[in-house]
């Protein structure tokens, strides 16, 4: 299930706002005033925007973090005060390598109920920029240069968690953690006290079953060669052990399916499966030993004839002159040779 519906992050917006300095040199964050009212909210809501497909987590018990946020959601007045709070345990538990940037805390509304709050560590960006005076006559450009910015590209959030706090107790939290996309960094981990919700063991069968369907939907649309042994390719590729990003999984795809047009319709239903199967979001390692190939396979021919069979007694497939094929069966003993009275029964 998507931590956020698509109803709610249409309706995404800035109530409050306020960020504090922290990571190195600073023994302690430089702490500051909440911004009233906001300011800049486009651009901060596209950066959140931009991060909502992360890992999905729950507060363990007695989590800090957990605690500081229901202050701040039964008593407006404490706003700033539990925020500094937030940003002196971050700091505490920061890398002493971690680049310089700051701590933000927002509140979210998201079109109705309860707020969701969103905790970004923003890295400071080292930038240049113009300045040109107005008029057509020829100039030198004056240049300026910052260090203390927030800028579009990704890489600058480093971590941001999105908390949707429970009725009474705990709360799901996404995180998007740069440094450590398939899960979370330890010390992130710590300041937040969250445990996974989805295991990757978990989702790596239910990402099988998602391309699997896929498949199954748009089997006649693809290449012969696809056709004929498409769900043996997903087995395979799953079992190379790859890392699946919802945001960057093009070689996984290429590497099932072949080259899919941008626009193809199986593109639609493979991002209408993965959501379905709650695997849409969340960034893991594939586990190769829970993507376990089904032993027992199919053979049909353009005539009719089925072979069931296993790994350790795949039939040979042999090219014949005339362009037919021949199968041969190599076996120790004919069990049955007879009617198929359950097929005769079902086409009755």
């Amino acid at each position: 299930m998507a931590f956020l519906t698509d109803d709610e992050k249409a309706a995404l917006q800035i109530r409050r706002m306020i960020f504090h300095v922290v990571g190195k040199p600073l023994e302690e964050p430089i702490l500051l005033e909440e911004i009233a009212p906001p300011q800049h909210t486009d651009f901060f809501v596209d950066r959140v925007r931009s991060a909502l497909k992360g890992n999905l987590f729950e507060f363990r018990p007695r989590s800090d973090a957990e605690r500081v946020l229901r202050e701040i959601s039964g008593n407006a007045d404490a706003f700033t005060e539990q925020s500094q709070a937030l940003a002196m345990e971050f700091q505490d538990q920061h890398s002493k390598v971690t680049s310089a940037g700051v701590f933000f805390v927002f509140e979210l509304g998201v079109g109705g109920g309860a707020p969701v709050y969103a905790l970004i560590k923003y890295d400071n960006e080292d930038v240049v920029r113009y300045i040109l005076r107005n008029g057509d006559e020829p100039q030198v450009p004056r240049l300026e240069r910052f260090q203390e910015t927030f800028v579009r590209k990704p890489e600058a959030m480093q971590k941001i968690a999105l908390v949707r706090l429970g009725a009474g107790a705990g709360g799901r939290v996404m995180v998007r953690d740069r440094s450590n996309t398939a899960h979370i960094s330890d010390y992130f981990e710590r300041f937040l006290k969250v445990r996974r919700v989805n295991s990757p063991d978990e989702m790596s069968g239910k990402l099988v079953e998602a391309f699997k369907a896929t498949f199954k939907e748009h089997r006649a649309g693809l290449p012969e060669e696809i056709q004929r042994s498409g769900v043996n390719r997903i087995y395979e590729v799953m079992r190379q052990g790859h890392r699946f990003d919802p945001e960057a999984f093009e070689p996984i795809l290429t590497a099932i399916f072949g080259q899919i047009p941008e626009d193809a319709p199986l593109r639609r239903t493979l991002t209408r499966n993965l959501k379905q199967h709650g695997v849409s979001e969340e960034t893991f390692d594939i586990n190769p030993e829970k993507v376990q190939k089904p032993r027992r396979r199919r053979l049909e021919t353009d005539e009719g004839t089925q072979i069931l069979y296993d790994e350790d007694h795949r039939p040979s497939v042999r090219p014949r002159p005339d362009g037919r094929k021949e199968i041969v069966i190599v076996t120790t003993g004919v069990k049955s040779d007879d009617v198929d009275i359950d097929t005769g029964a079902r086409r009755r």
